[in-house]
Protein backbone atom coordinates (compact mmCIF):
# COMPACT_ATOMS: atom_id res chain seq x y z
CA UNK A 1 0.00 0.00 0.00
CA UNK A 2 1.10 3.50 -1.15
CA UNK A 3 0.64 5.35 2.66
CA UNK A 4 -0.15 9.00 3.01
CA UNK A 5 -0.85 11.26 5.65
CA UNK A 6 -1.31 14.88 6.21
CA UNK A 7 -3.07 17.16 8.57
CA UNK A 8 -3.47 20.97 7.35
CA UNK A 9 -6.03 23.09 5.72
CA UNK A 10 -7.22 20.07 3.17
CA UNK A 11 -7.97 18.26 6.50
CA UNK A 12 -10.12 21.35 7.63
CA UNK A 13 -14.33 21.61 7.52
CA UNK A 14 -16.15 24.70 8.34
CA UNK A 15 -18.98 23.44 10.83
CA UNK A 16 -22.01 25.41 12.37
CA UNK A 17 -19.83 26.46 14.92
CA UNK A 18 -16.52 27.28 13.47
CA UNK A 19 -13.49 25.17 11.86
CA UNK A 20 -12.35 21.87 12.68
CA UNK A 21 -8.81 19.75 11.66
CA UNK A 22 -8.76 16.51 10.72
CA UNK A 23 -6.40 13.76 9.20
CA UNK A 24 -6.49 12.09 6.07
CA UNK A 25 -4.61 8.87 5.98
CA UNK A 26 -4.33 6.69 3.25
CA UNK A 27 -7.77 7.06 1.39
CA UNK A 28 -9.89 8.74 3.62
CA UNK A 29 -10.43 11.54 6.29
CA UNK A 30 -10.88 10.82 10.16
CA UNK A 31 -12.16 13.57 12.66
CA UNK A 32 -11.56 12.53 16.41
CA UNK A 33 -13.33 14.50 19.13
CA UNK A 34 -15.39 17.15 17.72
CA UNK A 35 -16.95 19.04 20.63
CA UNK A 36 -20.63 18.88 20.25
CA UNK A 37 -22.42 20.26 23.23
CA UNK A 38 -21.78 21.37 27.01
CA UNK A 39 -23.83 20.61 29.94
CA UNK A 40 -23.60 21.69 33.44
CA UNK A 41 -23.83 18.80 35.96
CA UNK A 42 -27.55 17.20 35.71
CA UNK A 43 -28.77 19.93 33.49
CA UNK A 44 -29.93 19.79 29.51
CA UNK A 45 -26.95 19.94 27.32
CA UNK A 46 -26.56 22.85 24.88
CA UNK A 47 -25.42 22.75 21.50
CA UNK A 48 -22.02 24.27 20.97
CA UNK A 49 -22.57 27.36 18.91
CA UNK A 50 -19.53 28.90 18.13
CA UNK A 51 -15.72 28.77 18.56
CA UNK A 52 -13.31 30.70 17.40
CA UNK A 53 -9.93 29.66 15.66
CA UNK A 54 -9.46 25.79 14.78
CA UNK A 55 -10.67 22.42 16.86
CA UNK A 56 -7.74 20.39 16.46
CA UNK A 57 -10.06 16.48 15.48
CA UNK A 58 -6.98 14.54 15.38
CA UNK A 59 -7.83 12.66 18.64
CA UNK A 60 -10.83 11.29 20.28
CA UNK A 61 -12.21 13.38 23.48
CA UNK A 62 -12.08 11.87 27.03
CA UNK A 63 -14.96 9.16 27.81
CA UNK A 64 -17.74 9.79 30.77
CA UNK A 65 -16.08 8.45 33.92
CA UNK A 66 -16.75 5.16 35.25
CA UNK A 67 -18.72 5.09 38.91
CA UNK A 68 -18.11 0.95 39.10
CA UNK A 69 -14.56 1.41 38.86
CA UNK A 70 -13.78 -2.73 39.89
CA UNK A 71 -16.12 -3.34 36.88
CA UNK A 72 -13.00 -3.93 34.55
CA UNK A 73 -11.82 -6.89 36.80
CA UNK A 74 -14.93 -7.90 37.50
CA UNK A 75 -15.88 -8.70 33.92
CA UNK A 76 -12.55 -10.31 33.15
CA UNK A 77 -11.82 -7.36 30.55
CA UNK A 78 -7.89 -7.95 30.81
CA UNK A 79 -8.04 -11.95 30.61
CA UNK A 80 -10.79 -11.57 27.69
CA UNK A 81 -8.40 -9.19 25.94
CA UNK A 82 -8.17 -11.73 23.25
CA UNK A 83 -12.00 -11.54 22.34
CA UNK A 84 -12.78 -8.27 22.61
CA UNK A 85 -9.62 -6.43 21.79
CA UNK A 86 -10.18 -3.21 24.69
CA UNK A 87 -8.48 -0.10 24.88
CA UNK A 88 -9.29 2.26 27.90
CA UNK A 89 -8.91 6.15 27.55
CA UNK A 90 -8.97 8.70 29.78
CA UNK A 91 -12.18 10.25 31.49
CA UNK A 92 -13.81 13.16 31.81
CA UNK A 93 -17.70 14.25 32.42
CA UNK A 94 -17.08 16.99 30.41
CA UNK A 95 -17.10 13.91 27.52
CA UNK A 96 -19.23 15.14 24.61
CA UNK A 97 -17.49 14.67 21.95
CA UNK A 98 -18.12 13.25 18.39
CA UNK A 99 -15.66 11.21 16.01
CA UNK A 100 -16.46 11.40 11.64
CA UNK A 101 -14.78 9.02 9.24
CA UNK A 102 -15.02 9.80 5.93
CA UNK A 103 -13.82 9.25 2.29
CA UNK A 104 -14.50 12.43 0.81
CA UNK A 105 -15.34 16.30 2.37
CA UNK A 106 -18.26 18.09 0.68
CA UNK A 107 -18.66 16.21 -2.42
CA UNK A 108 -21.14 16.11 -5.01
CA UNK A 109 -22.37 12.74 -4.40
CA UNK A 110 -23.89 12.81 -0.97
CA UNK A 111 -23.13 9.59 0.85
CA UNK A 112 -25.15 6.76 3.23
CA UNK A 113 -24.26 8.07 7.36
CA UNK A 114 -23.90 5.26 9.76
CA UNK A 115 -24.14 6.46 13.63
CA UNK A 116 -22.79 4.37 16.39
CA UNK A 117 -24.16 3.95 19.66
CA UNK A 118 -22.12 2.55 22.08
CA UNK A 119 -22.94 -0.56 24.43
CA UNK A 120 -22.54 -0.51 28.16
CA UNK A 121 -25.98 -0.42 29.38
CA UNK A 122 -26.49 3.45 30.31
CA UNK A 123 -23.70 2.87 33.14
CA UNK A 124 -20.12 2.28 31.50
CA UNK A 125 -18.93 1.86 27.42
CA UNK A 126 -17.71 5.10 25.27
CA UNK A 127 -16.75 5.34 21.42
CA UNK A 128 -13.45 4.42 21.60
CA UNK A 129 -13.76 1.26 24.64
CA UNK A 130 -12.86 -1.27 21.87
CA UNK A 131 -10.61 -1.07 18.96
CA UNK A 132 -13.78 -2.69 16.69
CA UNK A 133 -15.30 0.27 17.14
CA UNK A 134 -13.05 2.13 14.43
CA UNK A 135 -15.33 3.33 11.61
CA UNK A 136 -12.54 3.10 9.25
CA UNK A 137 -13.73 0.02 7.08
CA UNK A 138 -17.10 0.90 7.06
CA UNK A 139 -16.60 4.10 5.73
CA UNK A 140 -14.04 2.16 2.73
CA UNK A 141 -15.81 -0.56 2.42
CA UNK A 142 -19.22 1.04 1.91
CA UNK A 143 -18.33 4.64 1.44
CA UNK A 144 -20.11 5.72 3.79
CA UNK A 145 -19.83 8.31 5.92
CA UNK A 146 -19.56 6.55 9.93
CA UNK A 147 -20.27 8.50 13.34
CA UNK A 148 -19.56 7.79 17.08
CA UNK A 149 -19.87 10.14 20.05
CA UNK A 150 -19.89 9.64 23.60
CA UNK A 151 -22.45 11.25 25.85
CA UNK A 152 -22.81 11.21 29.52
CA UNK A 153 -23.05 8.00 31.68
CA UNK A 154 -24.69 6.23 35.29
CA UNK A 155 -25.16 9.06 37.93
CA UNK A 156 -24.09 11.69 35.80
CA UNK A 157 -26.47 10.56 32.93
CA UNK A 158 -29.36 8.88 34.50
CA UNK A 159 -29.94 9.73 38.16
CA UNK A 160 -32.94 11.25 38.76
CA UNK A 161 -32.81 14.62 40.45
CA UNK A 162 -35.86 16.30 39.78
CA UNK A 163 -36.96 16.49 43.18
CA UNK A 164 -34.34 18.77 43.79
CA UNK A 165 -35.26 22.01 41.31
CA UNK A 166 -37.63 22.24 38.10
CA UNK A 167 -34.59 22.76 36.19
CA UNK A 168 -33.32 19.12 36.85
CA UNK A 169 -36.64 17.86 35.76
CA UNK A 170 -35.01 14.94 32.99
CA UNK A 171 -32.00 15.10 34.85
CA UNK A 172 -32.76 11.09 34.92
CA UNK A 173 -32.61 11.25 30.69
CA UNK A 174 -29.47 13.51 31.00
CA UNK A 175 -27.50 10.74 28.90
CA UNK A 176 -30.26 10.67 26.10
CA UNK A 177 -30.77 14.22 25.78
CA UNK A 178 -26.69 14.40 24.88
CA UNK A 179 -27.71 11.77 22.37
CA UNK A 180 -30.40 13.91 20.84
CA UNK A 181 -27.69 16.32 20.46
CA UNK A 182 -25.15 14.34 18.39
CA UNK A 183 -27.84 13.30 15.85
CA UNK A 184 -28.82 17.28 16.10
CA UNK A 185 -24.76 17.85 15.13
CA UNK A 186 -25.38 15.31 12.71
CA UNK A 187 -27.95 16.67 11.07
CA UNK A 188 -26.67 19.86 11.07
CA UNK A 189 -23.05 19.43 9.82
CA UNK A 190 -22.88 15.89 8.39
CA UNK A 191 -23.40 17.45 4.37
CA UNK A 192 -19.91 19.27 5.26
CA UNK A 193 -18.40 15.87 5.43
CA UNK A 194 -20.17 14.45 2.56
CA UNK A 195 -22.69 12.60 4.39
CA UNK A 196 -26.26 12.29 3.38
CA UNK A 197 -28.67 13.80 6.45
CA UNK A 198 -31.94 12.36 5.25
CA UNK A 199 -30.35 8.72 5.31
CA UNK A 200 -28.84 8.28 8.53
CA UNK A 201 -29.13 5.14 9.86
CA UNK A 202 -28.20 4.30 13.67
CA UNK A 203 -26.84 1.12 14.85
CA UNK A 204 -25.69 -0.11 18.55
CA UNK A 205 -24.90 -3.38 20.53
CA UNK A 206 -26.45 -4.50 24.01
CA UNK A 207 -26.73 -1.34 25.76
CA UNK A 208 -26.48 0.67 22.26
CA UNK A 209 -29.28 -0.74 21.30
CA UNK A 210 -31.66 -0.49 24.16
CA UNK A 211 -30.64 3.01 23.61
CA UNK A 212 -32.09 3.08 20.29
CA UNK A 213 -35.04 1.73 20.88
CA UNK A 214 -35.24 3.90 23.92
CA UNK A 215 -34.91 7.08 21.47
CA UNK A 216 -37.56 5.56 19.29
CA UNK A 217 -39.81 6.39 22.44
CA UNK A 218 -38.83 9.76 22.41
CA UNK A 219 -40.52 12.96 19.97
CA UNK A 220 -37.17 15.14 20.48
CA UNK A 221 -35.81 12.39 18.23
CA UNK A 222 -38.13 12.65 15.81
CA UNK A 223 -36.22 13.25 12.00
CA UNK A 224 -32.93 12.37 13.25
CA UNK A 225 -32.34 9.19 11.86
CA UNK A 226 -34.07 7.26 9.01
CA UNK A 227 -33.52 3.28 10.07
CA UNK A 228 -31.74 1.39 13.06
CA UNK A 229 -29.88 -1.75 13.56
CA UNK A 230 -30.15 -3.83 17.58
CA UNK A 231 -27.53 -6.19 18.10
CA UNK A 232 -27.66 -8.32 21.34
CA UNK A 233 -29.55 -5.15 22.73
CA UNK A 234 -33.80 -5.83 22.56
CA UNK A 235 -34.35 -6.64 26.55
CA UNK A 236 -37.57 -6.79 27.40
CA UNK A 237 -37.52 -5.61 30.67
CA UNK A 238 -41.08 -5.34 31.79
CA UNK A 239 -41.73 -3.52 34.66
CA UNK A 240 -38.32 -2.75 35.46
CA UNK A 241 -38.89 1.10 34.80
CA UNK A 242 -41.54 1.39 37.24
CA UNK A 243 -39.12 0.22 39.97
CA UNK A 244 -36.33 1.84 39.00
CA UNK A 245 -38.08 5.32 38.74
CA UNK A 246 -38.71 4.93 42.25
CA UNK A 247 -35.16 3.60 43.33
CA UNK A 248 -33.35 6.13 41.14
CA UNK A 249 -34.73 9.04 43.16
CA UNK A 250 -34.59 7.25 46.15
CA UNK A 251 -30.61 6.49 45.49
CA UNK A 252 -30.15 10.24 44.35
CA UNK A 253 -31.59 11.47 47.77
CA UNK A 254 -29.39 9.15 49.86
CA UNK A 255 -25.99 10.50 47.59
CA UNK A 256 -27.05 14.60 47.93
CA UNK A 257 -27.51 13.39 51.64
CA UNK A 258 -24.50 11.53 52.16
CA UNK A 259 -22.40 14.46 50.51
CA UNK A 260 -23.97 16.26 53.38
CA UNK A 261 -26.66 18.40 50.84
CA UNK A 262 -29.82 19.31 51.02
CA UNK A 263 -32.58 20.96 48.46
CA UNK A 264 -31.71 24.26 49.81
CA UNK A 265 -27.94 23.81 49.19
CA UNK A 266 -28.13 20.99 45.60
CA UNK A 267 -26.02 23.82 43.75
CA UNK A 268 -23.35 23.18 45.59
CA UNK A 269 -23.47 19.79 43.97
CA UNK A 270 -21.55 21.18 41.16
CA UNK A 271 -17.99 21.82 42.75
CA UNK A 272 -18.29 17.73 44.20
CA UNK A 273 -14.86 16.37 42.52
CA UNK A 274 -16.17 13.38 41.01
CA UNK A 275 -14.74 10.61 42.97
CA UNK A 276 -15.96 11.92 46.26
CA UNK A 277 -19.74 12.16 44.38
CA UNK A 278 -18.90 7.94 43.16
CA UNK A 279 -18.06 7.42 47.04
CA UNK A 280 -21.35 8.95 48.25
CA UNK A 281 -23.53 7.01 45.23
CA UNK A 282 -21.70 3.72 46.13
CA UNK A 283 -22.84 4.04 49.63
CA UNK A 284 -26.26 4.96 49.16
CA UNK A 285 -25.91 1.74 46.69
CA UNK A 286 -24.72 -0.68 49.39
CA UNK A 287 -27.08 0.39 52.09
CA UNK A 288 -29.90 0.40 49.43
CA UNK A 289 -28.95 -3.06 48.74
CA UNK A 290 -28.53 -4.21 52.30
CA UNK A 291 -32.43 -3.23 52.86
CA UNK A 292 -32.69 -5.44 50.01
CA UNK A 293 -34.57 -3.09 48.01
CA UNK A 294 -35.29 -3.62 44.36
CA UNK A 295 -32.99 -1.50 41.78
CA UNK A 296 -35.37 -2.85 38.63
CA UNK A 297 -33.37 -0.07 35.93
CA UNK A 298 -32.32 2.45 38.12
CA UNK A 299 -29.62 3.54 35.97
CA UNK A 300 -31.29 3.95 32.91
CA UNK A 301 -33.82 6.93 31.42
CA UNK A 302 -36.46 7.95 32.95
CA UNK A 303 -40.51 7.80 31.79
CA UNK A 304 -41.75 11.12 31.49
CA UNK A 305 -43.10 13.27 29.02
CA UNK A 306 -39.79 13.11 27.31
CA UNK A 307 -39.45 9.59 26.89
CA UNK A 308 -42.71 7.89 26.38
CA UNK A 309 -41.87 4.27 28.33
CA UNK A 310 -40.89 0.87 27.15
CA UNK A 311 -42.09 -0.08 23.81
CA UNK A 312 -43.04 -3.44 25.26
CA UNK A 313 -45.31 -1.84 27.69
CA UNK A 314 -46.83 1.50 26.27
CA UNK A 315 -46.73 0.51 22.48
CA UNK A 316 -44.46 1.96 19.84
CA UNK A 317 -45.44 5.49 18.92
CA UNK A 318 -46.74 6.23 15.96
CA UNK A 319 -43.52 8.35 14.84
CA UNK A 320 -41.38 5.33 14.96
CA UNK A 321 -43.59 2.09 14.12
CA UNK A 322 -42.59 2.15 10.44
CA UNK A 323 -38.61 3.07 10.97
CA UNK A 324 -37.09 0.27 9.13
CA UNK A 325 -34.70 -2.28 11.50
CA UNK A 326 -32.07 -4.73 11.41
CA UNK A 327 -32.17 -6.81 15.02
CA UNK A 328 -30.31 -9.62 16.35
CA UNK A 329 -28.95 -11.74 18.79
CA UNK A 330 -26.13 -14.23 19.23
CA UNK A 331 -26.05 -17.69 20.48
CA UNK A 332 -24.57 -17.84 23.82
CA UNK A 333 -24.64 -14.18 25.40
CA UNK A 334 -24.25 -14.65 28.98
CA UNK A 335 -21.82 -17.36 28.64
CA UNK A 336 -18.59 -14.74 29.29
CA UNK A 337 -20.85 -13.66 32.49
CA UNK A 338 -20.89 -16.94 34.27
CA UNK A 339 -18.91 -17.14 37.47
CA UNK A 340 -16.41 -19.34 36.15
CA UNK A 341 -16.18 -20.10 32.49
CA UNK A 342 -16.40 -24.52 32.27
CA UNK A 343 -14.21 -25.03 29.11
CA UNK A 344 -15.69 -26.83 25.96
CA UNK A 345 -12.40 -29.26 26.75
CA UNK A 346 -14.66 -30.64 29.88
CA UNK A 347 -15.45 -34.27 29.79
CA UNK A 348 -18.94 -35.30 28.87
CA UNK A 349 -19.72 -36.18 32.07
CA UNK A 350 -19.48 -32.57 33.33
CA UNK A 351 -21.98 -31.88 30.38
CA UNK A 352 -24.37 -34.24 32.10
CA UNK A 353 -23.75 -32.77 35.44
CA UNK A 354 -24.62 -29.20 34.63
CA UNK A 355 -27.27 -30.04 32.11
CA UNK A 356 -29.16 -32.00 35.13
CA UNK A 357 -28.62 -29.35 37.65
CA UNK A 358 -30.48 -26.70 35.25
CA UNK A 359 -32.94 -28.98 34.21
CA UNK A 360 -33.89 -31.64 36.89
CA UNK A 361 -36.03 -34.26 35.82
CA UNK A 362 -36.46 -32.74 31.84
CA UNK A 363 -32.57 -33.38 31.05
CA UNK A 364 -32.58 -35.77 28.63
CA UNK A 365 -35.74 -33.79 26.98
CA UNK A 366 -34.04 -30.77 26.76
CA UNK A 367 -30.72 -32.77 24.83
CA UNK A 368 -33.59 -34.08 22.10
CA UNK A 369 -34.95 -30.93 21.97
CA UNK A 370 -31.61 -29.04 21.69
CA UNK A 371 -30.15 -31.63 19.32
CA UNK A 372 -33.18 -31.23 16.70
CA UNK A 373 -33.06 -27.21 16.90
CA UNK A 374 -29.02 -27.08 15.97
CA UNK A 375 -27.60 -30.99 15.09
CA UNK A 376 -23.85 -31.34 16.08
CA UNK A 377 -24.02 -28.66 18.21
CA UNK A 378 -21.76 -28.94 21.71
CA UNK A 379 -24.29 -29.56 24.76
CA UNK A 380 -22.33 -27.35 26.59
CA UNK A 381 -24.33 -24.38 24.47
CA UNK A 382 -27.36 -25.70 25.70
CA UNK A 383 -26.43 -24.76 29.40
CA UNK A 384 -24.82 -21.52 27.80
CA UNK A 385 -28.25 -20.76 25.47
CA UNK A 386 -29.00 -17.05 25.69
CA UNK A 387 -33.06 -17.40 26.35
CA UNK A 388 -33.38 -13.06 27.75
CA UNK A 389 -31.83 -11.36 24.60
CA UNK A 390 -32.92 -13.71 21.46
CA UNK A 391 -37.08 -14.03 22.70
CA UNK A 392 -36.90 -10.51 23.09
CA UNK A 393 -35.24 -9.43 19.34
CA UNK A 394 -38.01 -11.90 18.06
CA UNK A 395 -40.41 -9.76 19.93
CA UNK A 396 -39.35 -6.82 18.91
CA UNK A 397 -39.78 -7.96 15.20
CA UNK A 398 -43.19 -8.90 15.91
CA UNK A 399 -43.90 -5.92 16.87
CA UNK A 400 -42.47 -3.56 14.45
CA UNK A 401 -43.52 -5.84 11.64
CA UNK A 402 -47.34 -5.67 13.24
CA UNK A 403 -47.19 -1.98 13.21
CA UNK A 404 -45.87 -1.91 8.95
CA UNK A 405 -42.34 -1.49 9.15
CA UNK A 406 -40.04 -3.66 7.45
CA UNK A 407 -37.70 -5.99 9.61
CA UNK A 408 -34.55 -8.62 9.39
CA UNK A 409 -34.07 -10.62 12.41
CA UNK A 410 -30.81 -12.86 12.48
CA UNK A 411 -28.57 -14.59 15.16
CA UNK A 412 -25.07 -15.40 15.23
CA UNK A 413 -24.11 -19.45 16.29
CA UNK A 414 -20.68 -19.19 15.26
CA UNK A 415 -18.27 -20.68 17.38
CA UNK A 416 -14.58 -20.13 17.98
CA UNK A 417 -11.99 -22.48 18.11
CA UNK A 418 -10.09 -20.34 20.86
CA UNK A 419 -9.98 -21.77 24.32
CA UNK A 420 -11.22 -25.27 23.00
CA UNK A 421 -14.69 -23.65 21.89
CA UNK A 422 -16.18 -20.61 22.74
CA UNK A 423 -19.66 -20.05 21.06
CA UNK A 424 -20.89 -17.21 19.33
CA UNK A 425 -20.76 -14.52 22.89
CA UNK A 426 -21.92 -11.02 23.71
CA UNK A 427 -20.03 -8.78 21.70
CA UNK A 428 -18.85 -11.19 19.33
CA UNK A 429 -20.70 -8.96 16.46
CA UNK A 430 -18.57 -6.18 17.21
CA UNK A 431 -15.58 -6.99 14.78
CA UNK A 432 -17.74 -8.88 12.23
CA UNK A 433 -19.97 -5.63 11.43
CA UNK A 434 -17.20 -3.43 11.71
CA UNK A 435 -14.87 -5.40 9.69
CA UNK A 436 -12.37 -5.37 11.91
CA UNK A 437 -11.43 -9.03 12.77
CA UNK A 438 -7.61 -7.97 12.90
CA UNK A 439 -8.27 -6.14 16.19
CA UNK A 440 -9.36 -9.00 17.52
CA UNK A 441 -7.13 -11.98 18.29
CA UNK A 442 -9.48 -14.53 18.48
CA UNK A 443 -11.54 -13.53 15.54
CA UNK A 444 -8.53 -13.92 13.16
CA UNK A 445 -9.46 -17.63 12.00
CA UNK A 446 -9.99 -18.04 8.39
CA UNK A 447 -13.86 -18.60 8.57
CA UNK A 448 -14.45 -15.84 11.07
CA UNK A 449 -13.00 -13.43 8.70
CA UNK A 450 -14.84 -14.45 5.86
CA UNK A 451 -18.25 -14.29 8.08
CA UNK A 452 -16.80 -11.03 8.58
CA UNK A 453 -16.94 -10.06 5.46
CA UNK A 454 -20.60 -11.38 4.91
CA UNK A 455 -21.84 -9.41 7.80
CA UNK A 456 -19.65 -6.05 6.92
CA UNK A 457 -21.54 -6.23 3.80
CA UNK A 458 -25.15 -6.77 5.08
CA UNK A 459 -24.77 -4.02 7.63
CA UNK A 460 -23.36 -1.57 4.88
CA UNK A 461 -26.06 -2.38 2.51
CA UNK A 462 -29.10 -1.68 4.96
CA UNK A 463 -27.55 1.46 5.57
CA UNK A 464 -27.55 2.13 1.91
CA UNK A 465 -30.75 1.04 0.79
CA UNK A 466 -32.85 -0.71 3.77
CA UNK A 467 -32.08 -3.92 2.32
CA UNK A 468 -29.01 -6.06 3.66
CA UNK A 469 -29.55 -8.30 0.73
CA UNK A 470 -26.92 -8.47 -2.74
CA UNK A 471 -23.45 -9.76 -0.98
CA UNK A 472 -22.58 -13.30 -0.07
CA UNK A 473 -25.51 -14.07 2.02
CA UNK A 474 -28.09 -16.02 1.29
CA UNK A 475 -31.23 -14.12 0.48
CA UNK A 476 -32.48 -13.02 3.75
CA UNK A 477 -36.22 -12.46 3.74
CA UNK A 478 -38.05 -9.91 5.97
CA UNK A 479 -39.30 -11.28 9.03
CA UNK A 480 -43.28 -11.39 9.14
CA UNK A 481 -45.32 -11.87 12.54
CA UNK A 482 -45.61 -15.66 13.36
CA UNK A 483 -43.04 -16.97 11.16
CA UNK A 484 -40.32 -15.88 13.04
CA UNK A 485 -37.82 -15.69 10.07
CA UNK A 486 -34.17 -15.68 10.90
CA UNK A 487 -30.72 -15.21 9.27
CA UNK A 488 -28.36 -17.77 10.66
CA UNK A 489 -24.71 -16.48 10.51
CA UNK A 490 -22.83 -19.30 10.39
CA UNK A 491 -19.57 -20.79 8.55
CA UNK A 492 -22.80 -21.91 6.70
CA UNK A 493 -25.51 -19.23 6.34
CA UNK A 494 -29.21 -20.36 5.96
CA UNK A 495 -32.44 -18.84 6.56
CA UNK A 496 -34.42 -20.60 9.26
CA UNK A 497 -37.73 -20.03 10.50
CA UNK A 498 -39.27 -20.43 14.15
CA UNK A 499 -36.70 -23.17 14.44
CA UNK A 500 -35.73 -22.18 18.23
CA UNK A 501 -39.77 -21.20 19.27
CA UNK A 502 -40.31 -24.55 21.40
CA UNK A 503 -36.54 -24.99 22.80
CA UNK A 504 -36.92 -20.89 24.43
CA UNK A 505 -40.50 -21.84 25.43
CA UNK A 506 -39.45 -24.95 26.81
CA UNK A 507 -36.40 -23.85 28.41
CA UNK A 508 -37.83 -20.90 30.38
CA UNK A 509 -40.39 -23.33 31.74
CA UNK A 510 -37.81 -25.77 32.95
CA UNK A 511 -34.89 -24.81 33.84
CA UNK A 512 -33.82 -22.58 36.86
CA UNK A 513 -32.46 -19.57 35.29
CA UNK A 514 -35.19 -16.56 35.14
CA UNK A 515 -35.40 -15.26 31.90
CA UNK A 516 -33.24 -11.96 32.32
CA UNK A 517 -30.21 -11.33 30.72
CA UNK A 518 -27.96 -12.17 33.68
CA UNK A 519 -29.86 -15.73 34.31
CA UNK A 520 -30.48 -15.39 37.86
CA UNK A 521 -31.40 -18.30 39.32
CA UNK A 522 -35.13 -18.60 40.39
CA UNK A 523 -35.94 -18.64 43.96
CA UNK A 524 -36.84 -21.91 45.40
CA UNK A 525 -40.53 -22.63 45.72
CA UNK A 526 -41.53 -22.68 49.48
Amino acid sequence: MNRRFYCDERTEVMTAAGKVRGCFLNDLYYFRGIPYAEAERYEHPKAIEHWDGVVEAVTYGPVAPTVQKPDVTSMNALSQQPLFGYRFWPEDEKCQYINVWTKKLESGRKRPVMVWVHGGGFSTGSSVEQMSYDGANLCRDGDLVVVSFNHRLNILGYLDMSDFGEKYWNSGNAGMEDIVEALKWVRKNIDKFGGDPDNVTLFGQSGGGMKIRTLMQMPAADGLYNKAIFQSGMMVNRGAEDIGAKASKELAAAMVANLGLTKETFEEIKKVPFEKLREAYLKALDEFTKQGKSLGRAIAPTRNEYYVGNPFEVGLREESKKIPVMCGSVLCETVLYAPTFTPYTSPAEKRQEMLEELFGDKKDEMIALFEKTYPGRDLMDLYNLDISTRSGTVEWAELKTEAGATAYNYLITYQLDYFGGMPAYHGICLPLVFGNTEYVDALNEPDAVCLSQKMHQAWINFATSGDPNGGDVPEWKPFKAGEGGTMIFDRQCEMRYGHDSKLLADYKEYSNFTDSFFRVVKPKKA
